[in-house]
């Protein structure tokens, strides 16, 4: 390629990008199944009279969200953009459920198959048209391709749109609707698609199909080997745990083996932690680490420093571990509501590591090794009123700040020594800085762990 070549490639390159924007979007496309068997039966005349009040009801519900816009139709299909994933979904259920209204009024039904997908497009503004924008981009024809694999009634959606919608979504919010259920059908490979994507859908119990998309020739279920998920149920705010009484509240986070939320007892109001696995390659990994548990447990008892298993469910999906609740932020999230480490007291920092030290010899001692020592695993219980304690099962806690008593607790007992939590993440214990402190012989000797840990050497204040 010449030169003069490039510089006339460049410029269309730089006109593209005056008239195009890019932007982050969730898109969603509706779709009517059997269109064409509708206009066979009923003639052209009352089947389009029929997909009118399907496109006057569409828009009636969009006018709902202040923060979506009709961006094209063709035949019976809607292209709809919204700004947040909630909002699609939402208005993917109320749609739905208005269309099954609108079913037994008529006696007709207009069946809407819905994909919804997160992606970066390529926006282009018209000012002088009837249509004021135009999509284009790989993520449009993804969010084409979603829709296409559904069955009437059925609502797709990849998983990153699920995976916001369901933190922020409650049934019982949504007037009129029955409890939703929030499915994982897997990884799927579609056609124009380099990388499987998860197809995963939302609907309400009892009435949507909430079934695993058939394989076409657009769509294949793919699974990588050594990896198989476990289908079917996910998590959401409001939805209770399947077979128990516990509803869940929020998502604390998620890892490789799924994914952690905050439960509530409907009748007894107590808080659980559960830790779901959606993992099928690693559920023998949790139940190594429930049997670490029992190991703690029978060897040392309940210790103060380090959260108790309740309840284990490996029967079948979901696999989960019920979790003692401790009220709290994490290390990292604790700090940074206090302005950085450094404006944490450095007895403060001291004493956190002893009582994280105290909670992995106890470990060790029970022949139990911690392999992921992380803030995110290391919880601050609440703090009480200044000048009060805030005692635990088993003693009152030793940790004292500003703002009162604090108890740092483990949050799980299968990870690593010491060492890698005061070198791999000193910016969070403070050991730079305590490292240049008078008294701290005994901190060192924490890294170094020559002998083993004992919690009576430290003479703390």
């Amino acid at each position: 390629m010449n030169v003069q070549a490039a510089l006339d490639l460049r410029s269309q390159v730089e006109q593209f990008l005056l008239k195009h924007r890019t932007g982050l979007l969730t898109l969603l496309f509706t779709d009517i199944v059997g269109s064409t068997q509708l206009k066979q039966g009923l003639g052209d005349t009352h089947a389009v009279l029929n997909i009118q009040r399907h496109h006057a009801l569409v828009r009636e519900t969009l006018k709902l969200f202040a923060e979506a816009e009709e961006i094209g139709t063709a035949g019976d299909s809607f292209f709809i953009v919204f700004a947040k994933p909630s909002d699609a979904v939402k208005f993917a259920l109320l749609l739905q459920s208005a269309l099954r209204k609108l079913a037994v009024q008529t006696g007709l039904t207009l069946a809407d198959r819905i994909g919804i997908h997160l992606g970066e497009v390529f926006i282009e503004e018209h000012q002088d048209s009837n249509k004021p924008k135009d999509l284009y981009g790989l993520q449009v024809d993804t969010c084409a391709r979603v829709m296409s694999l559904a069955e009437g009634g059925q609502i797709l959606l990849t998983r990153s749109p699920f995976d916001n919608a369901r933190q922020v979504l409650k049934g019982r919010d949504l007037a009129g609707l029955e409890p939703l259920a929030w499915l994982n059908h897997g990884p799927y490979l579609l056609k124009g698609v380099e990388e499987p994507l998860e197809i995963c859908e939302v609907g309400e119990t009892g009435l949507s199909p909430l079934s695993t998309p058939a394989n076409s020739e657009k769509a294949q279920r793919h699974v990588s080997a050594g990896q198989e998920p476990v289908l079917g149920w996910r998590p959401a705010v409001g939805q209770p745990v399947p077979g128990t009484r516990w509803v869940l509240e929020e998502k604390l986070g998620e890892g490789g083996f799924g994914e952690v939320w905050l439960g509530m007892h409907e009748q007894l109001k107590e808080k659980r932690v559960f830790k779901f696995c959606f993992r099928a390659d690693r559920v023998r990994s949790l139940r190594r680490e429930v049997t670490l548990f029992r190991v703690l447990k029978e060897r040392m008892g309940e210790h103060p420093n380090i959260a108790a298993v309740r309840e284990v469910f490996f029967d079948e999906p979901p696999y989960y571990i019920e979790l003692e609740y401790v009220a709290g932020r994490d290390l990292k999230t604790w700090c940074e509501a206090r302005g950085g480490v450094d404006k944490v007291p450095v007895e403060t920092r001291i004493e956190i590591a002893a009582q994280i030290a105290e909670g992995l010899q106890a470990a060790h001692e029970a022949g139990v090794i911690h392999r992921d020592v992380k803030p995110g695993n290391v919880l601050i219980s609440q703090p009480s009123t200044v000048g009060q304690t805030h005692r635990l099962r088993h003693r009152p806690s030793r940790l004292r700040g500003n703002s009162g008593w604090y108890d740092a607790r483990g949050f799980h007992p299968n990870l690593e020594c010491i060492e890698f939590v005061l070198r791999r993440h000193s910016d969070v214990h403070g050991a730079r800085v305590v490292g240049r402190e008078a008294r701290l012989d005994a901190f060192r000797h924490l890294l170094s762990r020559r002998d083993p840990l004992s919690t009576d050497r430290w003479g703390f204040p």
